[in-house]
This record gives structure tokens, sequence and C-alpha cells, in this order.
């Protein structure tokens, strides 16, 4: 076994003691292959699906260890994981230009910022990164998915001349898309 992974040590027969890496450095190398080893099996999970809707990577930015999500052709988002909790999330257009120094301002699109919050608050329900990560896997059909309230693809929220596309999914329902004023006026919602 590589010396950053955990050690087990066989004390008598059948008595099994895992020994955690001894320093903080080791420890580090031993979460990121940990999620690397949660990308992998992400990855894999979404091509024997056949939906292939859904690449992680793992990159190094300043913040430290991240992971980039890019749903299809539609976004990419930028995720600090915390072992494996996600952290925070900030969503971009697959087309904005990002580098490793500007991943963190919003994103130059108000469907994305909005995207954002909703996903903030989506790790937050989920608590789980693999159950975090199907449900952005939804968003593959962001343009083309009529909203279930209005059945519309594009909306203008508050009268403001902002046509957004559905970009709200139920977190019980992964199928269900809605505008963000369908949403809140949807008989679906449960409190």
């Amino acid at each position: 076994k590589q010396w950053y992974q955990r050690r087990v040590r066989v004390r008598n027969a059948g008595d099994i003691e895992i020994v955690p890496p001894s320093n903080k450095f080791q420890s580090i190398l031993a979460s990121r292959a940990y999620l690397e080893s949660f990308v992998a099996n992400m990855n894999s999970r979404f091509t024997r699906e056949g939906t292939q809707s859904l690449k992680l990577i793992v990159m190094q930015s300043s913040s430290g260890t991240m992971l980039k999500a890019i749903v299809s052709q539609v976004l990419k988002a930028n995720i600090i994981m915390q072992g494996i909790v996600v952290d925070r999330v900030i969503i971009h257009s697959f087309n904005e230009e990002t580098t490793n120094e500007t991943i963190w301002p919003p994103s130059k699109f108000i469907v994305f910022n909005k995207l954002t919050e909703i996903a903030n608050s989506a790790s937050l329900y989920f608590g789980n990164a693999t159950k975090f990560f199907i449900w952005l896997s939804y968003y593959q059909n962001l343009y083309s998915q009529p909203c279930r309230g209005c059945g519309k693809i594009l909306c203008d929220e508050n009268n403001k001349d902002r046509f957004l596309a559905p970009i709200r999914r139920d977190f019980n329902q992964l199928d269900k898309a809605y505008h963000l004023s369908c949403f809140q006026n949807s008989d679906d919602l449960i409190l």
C-alpha cells in the first residue's frame, strides 16, 4: 500500500487496528486520494448509466482541492469540498472563461447566479455529495425542459424583462423543473 493511505496493523489473530496518517500533510494527501477515488466512482457511474451528463475533475486551486463539475455543455460548477461534503458552489456558463484565479467571481449571467444560490442550498439539503451530483446532473436539459408549472421554457421573472429558464429542480422529484415564480406557486411544494 502507498504511505498516504490508511495503514492496517494486526495485533492478535482477528484483531485489526486502522492507523490514521501520522501528520497533517499525510492526512491532506489521504483526503485527496479519497476524493480522487470518489470522482472516479462517480464518473464511472454516469458512464455506466449511459447518460454522460456529468463529468467531475479534481483540480488544485488557491483555496485548496476543488472539483469542477461539467454538466453536458450547459454549465460548469466549481466546488470546494470538505472531505466528501460539498462546502461551496459557484456555477458559470459552459462558455464562460474561468481560470484558477477567476473561479470565484459570480457569473455574468443572471440564470447562473440564481443557480449558484439554489446549488448551495441543495448542498445543505442533501448533505451527501453523491446525491448532490445526481441532482446537479439533471440540469443537462436546462434550456429544453419546460416548466412543470406553466409549461413554458422561458418565463419573465417578476416582470423585469429577465426571461429565465426553469432553473429550480425539485429536491425530491429531480425530473421536475420549475421557474422560480412557478415553484413558489406550485401545488407540489411540500413544506
